[in-house]
Formats: structure tokens, sequence, C-alpha cells
């Protein structure tokens, strides 16, 4: 007599052992980063066919086979990649994945690929997973700040204190109000900052004089408007420059004498640096140019008494009825010549399409600058596509490197080597790596990780049913042993 059951008792004996090791391990690892939980699955054994089926005969109908089942096996462990809940940490190098994606980290040998977004900033710039040691995978942006995703995968590195260049001034944006209610001849203005190729800062003075209804003159502090006394002399405070000075703030001194001829010295208040500059116009000279850069405009021959000159010249701006920057105005620049060095002439273009003509205070401010002085990488951010933004010391940002996610078409074919890290198999297929936000890869969120997906209360329900799996398998193996005792009773 043989006893399939006790055989049968046995695999589910078993099996169930490992459906409780299974379930123990997803419970212990409720709180462990990126967890991703297992499920167990079974089958059948091939039963023992005591009679086979047989077809159907004229007057009878077939009969089915009778099989006997010989236990259980295991039909596989399978890992379930659903999403985890995210957690708040506030870290600015913790990242978690909302997506089927997952960071490919390196020794520089084998790439391994995870979930858990714990890393940190190694002592060399390197972004890295603090307790393997691993390099975060991506792209380095160039000198330019241009990422090419297309070229092979490189530790993503994030090198505090690297510095950056300056860039000189090409536009400045002004933006606010001039009111439409003052007289003409009211004038405001505003100070904008200038920073050449060497990153030094120049302070240019931008006025805004109402000249008609909806009409304003636009002057930097190169254009200097004066007032002539016959015999007198009148000064204004400036900034202004030659094509051998630095534009620099100064007193212009003019004078012209009853013959109507005129002088004019420009005194640097830095302490004279450099010596005065002087010139003079005869009477009835227009557009005469007083030194190389400079031209002084009087309309016409010089009167006794009071006559206006130009030094330089302003430009003309109109405005809509509905107090709006007409598109037909000028094209307005500020021109500098330096001698600190740096690239010059430089040419500064305002944009002022942002100005509005409205009753009420005229104030007009700085709204956009694409210059800055050189400054020191001090902090960084990652937005949702991966992307690794420096910010500097002069308030620059740069794109410093990309974070490559990679995905694959079976996940579930991925072998665990502990650490929260996986390889791929040959059942796994290879990664498709890319940017995230793209191709379901999913977004990266920054200060946050994803948590555990074990279900506690699923897990709870499969300790009852492994262990009343394991029980009820033991009650077969008595039953059969008390059966084989009977048996052997038989003969007393």
């Amino acid at each position: 007599m043989t006893m399939r059951a006790l055989f049968s008792a046995i695999s589910g004996l078993q099996n169930h052992l490992t459906f409780m090791d299974v379930v123990g391990n997803n419970i212990a690892n409720v709180n462990t980063i990126a967890f991703k939980a297992n499920r167990v699955t079974f089958q059948d054994v091939l039963g023992q066919t005591l009679r086979g089926a047989t077809a159907p005969q004229s007057g009878s109908g077939g009969s089915n086979p009778v099989q006997v089942g010989l236990g259980m096996q295991l039909g596989g462990v399978k890992t379930l990649h659903t999403q985890g809940s995210l957690q708040s940490t506030g870290k600015p190098t913790d990242f978690a994945i909302q997506g089927d994606g997952f960071f490919l980290l390196s020794d520089g040998t084998r790439t391994f690929f995870s979930r858990d977004g714990s890393f940190d900033v190694s002592i060399n710039g390197d972004l890295v997973n603090p307790v393997t040691g691993l390099k975060v995978q991506g792209w380095r942006a160039d000198e330019n700040g241009t990422v090419d995703t297309t070229a092979p995968v490189e530790p993503v590195s994030i090198p505090f204190g690297t510095r950056i260049s300056a860039v000189r001034t090409t536009s400045v944006g002004l933006s606010g109000n001039l009111d439409a209610s003052v007289a003409v001849g009211k004038a405001t203005s505003t100070t904008i900052s200038i920073f050449d190729s060497l990153g030094v800062q120049h302070s240019v003075k931008v006025a805004f004089a109402k000249k008609a209804a909806n009409q304003w003159t636009v002057t930097d502090s190169r254009n200097i408007t004066a007032a002539l006394n016959a015999g007198g002399t009148g000064s204004v405070d400036s900034i202004t420059g030659t094509p051998t000075q630095e534009i620099r703030t100064g007193t212009w001194a003019i004078t012209s004498d009853a013959a109507g001829s005129l002088s004019a010295v420009f005194t640097p208040t830095n302490g004279g640096a450099e010596p005065p500059i002087s010139g003079t116009i005869t009477a009835g000279g227009a557009n005469t140019t007083l030194i190389p850069g400079m031209t002084l405009t009087n309309g016409g021959a010089l009167q006794a008494g009071t006559d206006t000159i130009t030094i330089g010249g302003g430009t003309d701006i109109d405005f809509s009825t509905s107090g709006q920057y007409l598109a037909t105005n000028p094209a307005i620049a500020v021109n500098l010549v330096l001698t600190t060095g740096a690239d010059s002439p430089q040419n500064v273009s305002l944009d002022l399409s942002s100005l509005t003509q409205f009753s009420g205070s005229s104030q007009v401010g700085t709204s956009a600058s694409d210059g800055f002085p050189a400054g020191s990488l001090v902090s960084f951010a990652v937005g949702s596509g991966g992307d690794v933004t420096g910010i500097f010391s002069n308030g620059a940002t740069q794109m410093l490197g990309q974070i490559a996610l990679g995905l694959f078409t079976n996940p579930a074919g991925l072998a665990k080597d502990g650490n929260n890290l996986f390889s791929s198999t040959s059942n796994s297929g290879e990664a498709i790596v890319g940017t995230p936000s793209t191709g379901g890869r999913g977004v990266v969120s920054t200060g946050a990780l994803e948590g555990s997906n074990t279900d506690l209360a699923q897990e709870f329900t499969n300790v009852i049913l492994a262990q009343r799996g394991f029980q009820a398998s033991s009650r077969v193996i008595s039953a059969a042993d008390e059966m084989l005792q009977d048996l052997v009773n038989i003969k007393r």
C-alpha cells in the first residue's frame, strides 16, 4: 500500500514554508525605501493516471480519466513593480520616480538599476548612492550648459566651487509706467547695471523726459543736456566717455563768452585718475565735434543769454492713445567705450516694449538683463525631467547635467541583487535608456523618496493562509500515519 497522501502533504509543507518566507520578507521590508514586494504562486504536480479516458462507443458514452494528484509545487515568486507612495524628506539629493523607470547606477564596470533615490554628493562632486558608492548615471553638460543625450551615459557630477565666467550684458529690459499727466519737460530716471566681458559692473542712468503728448525722449547718462549762460558756467553731474576714456561719473563745466565761443571741460569725480578733457566750439557751429566721439549741437549761433546744447542726444519714443508702447519705435541702445581691458565698444540694447503710459506716478525699473559677473557654484536644483541646474553665487543658473532613467519591457524579469539594486537578465531585456518624462519612464520628484509597496493588510492575510496551508498539510500526514498504524495492527 502506498500512501500518496504523505508525499502530497510533504510538498504542501515545503512550499507553504516558502510562502511564509516570502510573506515574512515582504513584512520585514515594509519600511525599506522603494522595496518591491514579492508574490508566491503555486501549481499542482502532474497526477497519477489510474484509468485513462475512453471515447464514446455505439450505445454508450465515453469515460473521463481517473487521476490522483501527487501534490503541489512552487509556480513562481514574482516581483510586483507597482508604484510605492512618496514620502517627503526635504533633502535636495533625495529623488523619487513616479512612473516605471529605474535609476542607473554604476561601479565603472557593471550597471545596476534601482528605484532608491537616496543619493549624496561625494567629495569629488559625483552624485552617488552613499551605501554602495555606486555613481548615478546620466549626461554632463558642456561649458555652455548644453547636454547631448545621444552620447553614452556617464556619472552625473555637481562640482561645488566651480566658477562660471562673466557674461557681458547685451540686452536690458525695462518695465514700468511713465506718468501721462505730467507737464512737458518733466523727467524721471532709473539706473541700470551693465557687466562687461570681465565682469566689471557699470552703472548707467537712463532718463525719460516728456517731449509732447504721448511722446518721451530717452537719454542715457552719456547724453547730457546743459543750460548755457553767456559768459557764465553750468555744470551737470553725469557719466560720459570717449573712445579713449571709460564711462564714469563726473562734472561738465561749460562756458561761453560774448563772442559766442564755447568751451567744455569734464572732470572725473573719481579723483581725476585721468586728466580733464576739454575743447572749443566756435559761434555758429552746429553738430561740431568737440572731442573725438562727442558732438555739441546748439542748432545755430550762440546768442547772449541762455542757450542749450546737447552732448550726444536722446531718442524719441511714442505711445498709443491707449497708453501702449508702439512697435514702430526705433531701436535704442547704450554704447559703452571701455578701458578696463574688456571687449570694447559694448553695445547694449534697451527693450522698452513693456513700458506703459498711464496717469499715475512714473516708476521704471529693470525687468531683465542677460549679463552677470563671474561666480561659483553654490547650489543646484533638479527638475521633474531630471535636468540638473547649477545655481551660482552671482545669481546665474546653468545646466550641469541630465539624470538618465532605464525602462524594461519585462521589469518582473529583473534579478534582485540586494541593497535595493536590480540587475538585468535575459528575460528582462536590456534597459531602454532615456530622459525622465519620456517613453513612460516617469518624472523625478526632488526632496522625496518612494516608499515600500508592501500591502500589510494583504500580507497579514497571507500569513494566515500560509499557516493554515501548512497546518492542513501536517494534519494530512498525521491522518496518513494513523491509517498506516491501523494497517499494521490488522495482524494483531
